[in-house]
């Protein structure tokens, strides 16, 4: 009976102590808590316009690609089409863009390049697929199924409307 209660008293102990141990392997320098200087939000480029050094906007920020590194190794620009639609997208390496401020301290991203030769270059085609990329795909075929259904429904009701008519 009294190893009983030494047991009892043991696994208590290690239920008390156990979560304090595990919040204890958490240092607060494993955790950034302010975002350091010369560190840039992701989200941030994203979307962000790229201009040519005669300051015509030539594309926008589409995506990053990280090297294994975590490093930022390309930048993917949308150039063309209009609010998206009709968009093609090509990718440079990272170096190739320019970063700097205007008057107002806003980020400015350059590329020294016209929109000409940025949308004769060759299209970029992500390995990875998106939420928003796979999305897109299955609108798309369930869009083309729609339009053979209403294609097929429209031929029978057709036909249908021949037979009633002789």
């Amino acid at each position: 009976m009294k190893w009983r209660s030494t047991l009892i008293v043991a696994f208590t102990a290690a239920m008390v102590i156990a979560p304090t141990f595990a919040f204890a392997q958490a240092k607060s320098e494993d955790f950034v808590t302010l975002q350091p200087p010369g560190q840039w939000l992701a989200s941030q480029f994203i979307g962000q316009p790229v201009t040519n050094s005669a300051g015509e906007t030539i594309g926008n920020i589409s995506d990053l690609l990280f090297d294994k590194s975590g490093r930022i190794a390309n930048v993917v620009i949308g150039v063309g089409g209009i609010l998206g639609i009709g968009e093609k997208e090509v990718a440079i390496g990272y170096g190739a863009l320019g970063i700097t401020a205007d008057a107002n301290g806003k980020r400015v991203l350059t590329l020294d390049m016209s929109k000409e030769r940025l949308k004769a270059a060759p299209e970029f085609k992500a390995t990875e697929k998106t939420v928003y990329m796979r999305a897109k795909e299955q609108a798309s075929d369930m869009g083309q199924r729609a339009a053979e259904k209403a294609r097929e429904l429209k031929d029978k009701a057709a036909k249908k409307i021949d037979d009633i008519r002789r």
